[in-house]
């Protein structure tokens, strides 16, 4: 059945294809196995004017930054003239581990039929994109620093950093096709050893004659690369940046001289990417909890009833692209957008890649003790009561005071109320409870704490005597 369903997949993408025509300049990004460990993003960028179609695929080892990161930048590339398909992340599992394959080597598997696994399932897509493709480019980060003779034992013939691979010099195929992949990637390493200029990092071309009987690289014929040229007759070339360069901004750096230089060699005119890799930040994330929507900021705790069904359905990062989020002992590594019933206290991990850049934790409460949370306001003079999840509107010059919040079995004495925003004036330490002071509406209020940019919405939080949120409303200022 799953076989089935992937047939099926890949059938109805080829049909949107041909049923209408390509629009151009544009790009397309389409989502595989979503909300799985293997989500695969894959990004079809088409130039103003058509030309060679190139393969760009990263990160089927997870332990390669350098490949997926460049990879990665060239997702948002716009083209003047040609068409890329763009793979970051091939294999995300490992990618979040930061293993070279978790479940075993992804790039040991292209020359098998059968679809047995999820990698599998991953491997018949990357397969039905080399058929729609002129040049495949296979970026990797490999141990040492490839070199024609032996030097020592982290230079030599058998490292494969800093090289360009083919796994034939001139490549003859069924067809009666020659690809003289040699002649290719010397080019490509004249204008990239020209940019990298210093010798001790040049990349060297590395035929591994995967064909021959005696190679010993036998294990290359189960390879990406390989299946490309054999079975659809591409070009197709590993760039291996080497592991011990001294930072993953050179890494990267190094990719994209050799992507844009095979770009240039196929007549793909591109915009260039940007070298810009921040640290990554986690901001807040919005789920929902048995469908209410909530946000939470990093290292905040959450009450939610036991068995509640919670749904993490945007990460706010500085990145798009590479994020994922973890119940900890619950389901995969990947639980993006897929409802979890929470049974017990858990902490969710989001991660950029393999970096944790935040977390929050879920408690689980006797929902009976939390029953029907009040919160009591004096609004202009007249008290009024609202409960959890309430919106209040409210105009500029309206007072608002914070009497008490309370739930059945608690008379509030111990909740503090805190108004998100607004600071008390003349104290000298703001504890965060803001019952009991008159509150005048303006537009004075930290902005940073409102909901929206385009208008005013403010939490109002109600926390237990243990630091626990137990209700919020909402302070709406219309107009």
């Amino acid at each position: 059945m799953r076989v089935v369903s992937l047939f099926l997949l890949i059938l109805i993408s080829a049909l949107n294809i041909l049923a209408g025509e390509i629009k151009r300049p544009s790009t397309v990004h389409n989502v595989y196995f979503k909300g799985s460990d293997y989500e695969l993003h894959v990004y079809k960028i088409y130039g103003r004017k058509d030309g060679n179609t190139m393969l760009i695929v990263g990160g089927i080892q997870g332990d390669e930054p350098g490949g997926f990161l460049s990879a990665d930048l060239y997702s948002d590339l716009k083209l003047e003239k040609g068409n890329l398909i763009v793979v970051p992340r091939a294999n995300f599992k490992s990618i979040i581990l930061f293993n070279r394959g978790i479940d075993g080597d992804m790039n040991r598997i292209f020359h098998k039929d059968k679809i047995e696994t999820d990698m599998d399932k991953v491997v018949a897509i990357i397969k039905k994109l080399m058929s729609e493709s002129d040049v495949f480019l296979h970026l990797h980060d490999g141990w040492g620093f490839h070199y024609p003779k032996y030097v020592d034992n982290m230079r030599n013939p058998k490292r494969f950093g800093q090289s360009i691979i083919t796994d034939a010099d001139v490549y003859k195929c069924s067809s009666g096709k020659v690809l003289n992949l040699k002649d290719m990637a010397l080019k490509v390493l004249d204008e990239v050893n020209n940019k990298i200029g210093d010798e001790k990092y040049f990349m060297h071309y590395f035929n591994t004659n995967t064909d021959d009987p005696k190679t010993p690289f036998k294990d290359m014929r189960k390879t990406a690369t390989y299946f490309a040229l054999k079975k659809y007759c591409i070009p197709a070339f590993g760039i291996e940046a080497s592991k011990n360069l001294p930072t993953v901004e050179m890494k990267v750096l190094h990719h994209n001289y050799a992507v844009n230089a095979f770009m240039k060699l196929f007549d793909i005119i591109p915009e260039q990417p940007q070298i810009f890799l921040p640290k990554p930040e986690f901001k807040y994330v919005v789920l929902q909890i048995n469908g209410v929507p909530k946000i939470v900021e990093n290292n905040k705790r959450l009450l939610i009833p036991k068995n509640s069904k919670v749904e993490i359905i945007h990460i706010e990062s500085n990145y798009k692209r590479g994020l994922s989020c973890d119940f900890l002992g619950i389901n995969g590594l990947n639980d993006m957008g897929i409802p979890i019933t929470v049974r017990k206290d858990t902490k969710v991990v989001f991660r950029k890649d393999n970096k944790i850049i935040g977390e929050i934790f879920l408690k689980v409460i006797n929902k009976e003790k939390y029953r029907n949370v009040v919160f009591l306001l004096e609004i202009n003079g007249k008290k009024k009561a609202f409960l959890d999840g309430e919106v209040v509107s409210v105009r500029v010059g309206d007072s608002v005071k914070i009497i008490k919040s309370f739930y059945e079995s608690n008379d509030g004495s111990d909740i503090e109320v805190n108004f998100k925003g607004y600071v008390p004036p003349e104290v000298q330490r703001n504890t965060g409870d803001d019952r009991g002071y008159l509150i005048r509406i303006d537009h004075s209020f930290m902005k940073k704490y409102s909901l929206y940019k385009d208008k005013e919405v403010y939490p109002v939080v109600a926390t237990d005597e243990s630091g626990d949120k137990i209700g919020t409303i909402y302070i709406e200022i219309v107009k």
